[in-house]
């Protein structure tokens, strides 16, 4: 048990050598997709760097999940900037209509990448993410995330979240100045 906040992943530039296979975290695929996002411009690169490579990345039905519903959060804050997100969503549900097609060609996308896959998260994940969020303190979609990726034996992350630093035996890769070693 790890039990400590300290730096226990490996983490790698955006620029760095690729991995085989890499597991795409929720952050990445948010700020691949939305033009405003912090490092829009990072991941996209990035992401372009994966298509031509022979690297295979991993995108979980809880990741799709997860950004759907953080871009869709967005996209209703983007065009209804006096009202809250949740106040639209409770007293108009039927917005959430008007923004399917933008979901569908971020999901249709990933779908149709060659070397991406789209995995599940398996009936017995969620036991291992609670271990996880026991050893790393993980936040449970965070664990799950985690869990996700043991369960197909991935050791490499793209991501921007700074959570996963704690978990030994984890390669991260990040534009996140935060996360990245000093060069």
């Amino acid at each position: 048990m790890n039990n400590s906040k300290a730096k226990n992943a490996r983490v790698f530039d955006f620029v760095d050598p690729l991995p085989p296979a890499l597991y795409w975290d929720s952050s990445f695929i948010i700020n691949v997709a939305h033009a405003d996002g912090r490092w829009h411009g990072d991941c996209v690169a990035f992401g372009e760097r994966l298509e031509r490579s022979d690297t295979f990345s991993y995108v979980s039905t809880l990741a799709l999940d997860e950004a759907w519903f953080v871009l869709l959060q967005l996209m209703v804050e983007d065009d209804y900037k006096e009202r809250s997100f949740w106040r639209i969503a409770n007293n108009s549900p039927s917005v959430v209509a008007k923004y399917v097609g933008r979901l569908e060609k971020i999901t249709n996308d990933i779908y149709a990448a060659s070397r991406v896959r789209v995995v599940s998260v398996g009936s017995n994940t969620p036991r291992l993410a609670l271990k996880n969020m026991r050893d790393f303190y993980l936040l449970p979609r965070d664990a799950l995330h985690l869990a996700t990726m043991r369960q197909y034996k991935l050791t490499h992350l793209v991501t921007t979240d700074a959570d996963f630093l704690p978990v030994h035996d984890l390669s991260i890769y990040t534009c996140n100045p935060a996360l990245r070693p000093s060069r």
